[in-house]
């Protein structure tokens, strides 16, 4: 573990439910934000569509990033050493 590579546990089911997720999520996001610029650029700021679609598009963008990183594998945990705990010592 010295050259800085983490060995991570392999994607089990939930992992992969969370990245389809995310994907789906980041997916969404990208109509939302084409409808976001263009009633920002035809109706302004005034319109109430305006920040519902931008409060929208971080909906999405904040989804997506969890999920995401819900779905990323914890590592490995270093092996114990054979003599590191003394059971008899507590």
């Amino acid at each position: 573990m010295s050259d800085g590579v983490i060995i991570r546990k392999p994607r089990h089911i939930g992992h992969k439910i969370a990245l389809a997720c995310a994907a789906l999520c980041a997916a969404l996001m990208v109509p939302a934000l084409v409808a976001f610029v263009w009633f920002w650029l035809t109706r302004g700021t005034a319109d109430t569509w305006t920040p519902s679609l931008a409060a929208v598009v971080a909906f999405f963008g904040c989804c997506a990033g969890v999920l995401y990183a819900t779905s990323v594998p914890q590592p490995l945990l270093p092996k114990e050493e054979a003599g590191a705990v003394d059971p008899e010592k507590h």
